[in-house]
């Protein structure tokens, strides 16, 4: 066995499935300042949400249930994985409509 094996998400999983749901929506707005709200929100989550402390602080379930993530927080490690990859998709739909 090797100690080194990835553990990878599996495709069509319901965490790539709300990934893949999340993309869409993000490529669906079109107001510069609405990407830049939802990055904000991403980024403060980032910044103050625990995945190992337990229940979040108010701000952050807030945000955490706006964008339905409670299902995909259970798991720490997945918690920080998701919130990194929103963060990035958010932040290249940000710099798109700059273009």
């Amino acid at each position: 066995m090797n100690s080194l094996q990835k553990n990878t998400t599996i495709p069509g999983s319901k965490l790539e499935d709300y990934c893949s749901s999340f993309e869409a929506k993000l490529d669906q707005m079109n107001e510069f300042s609405e990407v830049e709200k939802l990055l904000l929100k991403l980024q403060f989550l980032g910044n103050n949400y625990d995945p190992f402390f337990g229940r979040p602080e108010d701000e952050c379930q807030q945000i955490v249930e706006n964008l339905n993530l409670t299902p995909h927080l259970q798991n720490p490690y997945e918690a920080t994985n998701i919130i990194l990859r929103l963060l990035d998709k958010t932040e290249e739909r940000l710099n798109a409509l700059k273009q």
